[in-house]
């Protein structure tokens, strides 16, 4: 039976990859603050599903194996959606898009071989901070009227200068807690090594 966090997470999977690249690139273009932060709002509701399936799920003891499998697939359809929207649009440099995206691309890869040798790399805190701080970086860049494109360094506002330190956040914590992963995943991998050498 469907419950309601697993509800979310469908909705969260099937609309994202849908509804945000359609909006942004047809509205934002316009760049008119108040469409984007109309749009902005659109993606903070899509944002907040992920928080609030896991939460439903782990209050009401609704976690379920279905759930656990779409949640991190309906994650990622959000957070490639918004990018690739948002490069399309000139919003967003080429360079912050590879990093993100290759990162994510990167723990898919971890966690396959992690679960091919029988183990999980747990979400860490880092992990979780990323994600949260990540979601606020792209609201931030959907609502800026004011992109300068390139590296954030060319604009005088202070719009650009907010994104700019944003972008550098949200790309060095995606890249740390990828090597507290590799690192966590190297121990675990290492482990099963020495046990099956062992047996």
């Amino acid at each position: 039976m469907l419950n309601l966090p697993t509800a979310l997470t469908l909705i969260r999977l099937a609309l994202s990859p849908i509804v945000l690249p359609l909006l942004f690139v047809y509205l934002l273009p316009i760049n008119n603050i108040f469409i984007n932060m109309l749009l902005g709002l659109v993606f903070i509701a899509f944002s907040l599903t992920d928080f609030l399936d896991g939460y439903l799920a782990r209050k009401y003891g609704q976690e379920t194996a279905l759930g656990s499998v779409l949640d991190p697939i309906a994650d990622k359809f959000l957070v490639y959606s918004a990018l690739i929207a948002l490069l399309v649009v000139h919003k967003i440099f080429f360079v912050w898009v590879i990093v993100l995206i290759g990162r994510e691309f990167f723990m898919m890869g971890l966690r396959q071989v992690a679960l091919e040798n029988q183990f999980s790399i747990q979400v860490s805190s880092y992990g979780k901070l990323k994600t949260t701080l990540q979601m606020i970086c792209l609201t931030f860049i959907i609502i800026n009227p004011y992109q300068s494109m390139g590296f954030g360094l060319h604009g005088t506002m202070i719009w650009n200068d907010i994104e700019f330190v944003l972008l550098l956040l949200a790309t060095f914590l995606s890249v740390y807690s990828a090597a507290l992963y590799y690192k966590s995943f190297i121990k675990q991998f290492m482990a099963k090594q020495t046990r099956t050498t062992e047996s």
